[in-house]
């Protein structure tokens, strides 16, 4: 979300997109801005500033926070991706107070990527071993997409899976400019799992340096039942190690897993 392909998406949806880089190499921030009367204005900085360390972390702030008050922004808004414990003091002495969340994700599972395949199958659930064994004796086959329809399958999955889970999906036009954005980007790929020649789970996986992120991902009734989706995530783990990824990250857990009312418990 600190990327080229992400400013051109919001640019679309009437943000002004700026790129500040307050070091060599860092620290760098994405700054969307959005105009409102009076001359007046706000800011936000999805995920960012990003900074190595505390000290450029304060020193991205703190320009940041100049930067904002010269442009008459009524707030700033910034979420780095950082542990809380290393971020609370420099944005406390940079001005910035807690505010609600953005980001749906505020806890995830990462899977180290390191030992060899086997190893990482070996690891897996037992019963977990067996449904994306199964997949593939139910004749489910998985493979990458490669245009505008294989997109338009995973929206038309996404939004089943939203309806069926509860969760709000956006218009298919939406979806269409944003992933097709940064698969164009090469930031993303979507891979679809289909039965009988038909979708049946589809996901959109998100690169950023040693990381894959498992960003958006969906299935029908007669994915569940051949269990595609099983097949489609282990495919996806697999191809990102292959592709010198470092980590694979399941894109969000509960924060407290035991708690059942949390919106990220199903996921």
């Amino acid at each position: 979300m600190q990327s080229a392909a992400w400013a051109k998406i919001r640019e679309a949806q009437g943000w002004r997109a700026e790129f500040h880089q307050f070091g060599t190499p860092l620290p760098v921030a994405l700054v969307l801005w959005r105009s409102l009367p009076a001359g007046q204005s706000l800011a936000y900085v999805p995920r960012g500033p990003i900074a190595a360390n505390e000290s450029q972390l304060q020193e991205a702030l703190a320009k940041l926070a100049a930067l904002a008050r010269e442009r008459r922004a009524i707030f700033l808004k910034v979420d780095p991706e950082i542990d809380a414990d290393v971020g609370a003091e420099p944005l406390r002495a940079a001005g910035f107070r807690r505010a609600p969340d953005i980001q749906p994700v505020v806890a995830t599972l990462e899977l180290d990527l390191g030992p060899e395949e086997d190893a990482l199958f070996a690891a897996l659930d037992k019963d977990t071993r067996w449904s994306v064994r199964q997949a593939e004796k139910r004749g489910v086959s998985v493979r990458d997409a490669t245009g505008g329809e294989d997109l338009r399958a995973l929206y038309d999955l996404y939004a089943e899976t939203g309806q069926r889970a509860g969760f709000i999906t956006r218009t298919w036009d939406y979806y269409r400019r944003m992933w097709g954005t940064l698969v164009e980007a090469g930031h993303a790929k979507v891979r679809l799992a289909e039965k009988d020649g038909k979708p049946a789970a589809g996901a959109l996986t998100w690169r950023c340096g040693e990381r894959e992120v498992y960003q958006s991902a969906a299935t029908n009734d007669a994915g569940r039942s051949a269990h595609a989706a099983y097949a489609l995530l282990w495919r996806c783990i697999i191809e990102a190690r292959k592709g010198g990824a470092r980590r694979f990250d399941f894109g969000g857990i509960p924060a407290d897993v035991t708690r059942k009312d949390d919106p990220m418990y199903g996921p």
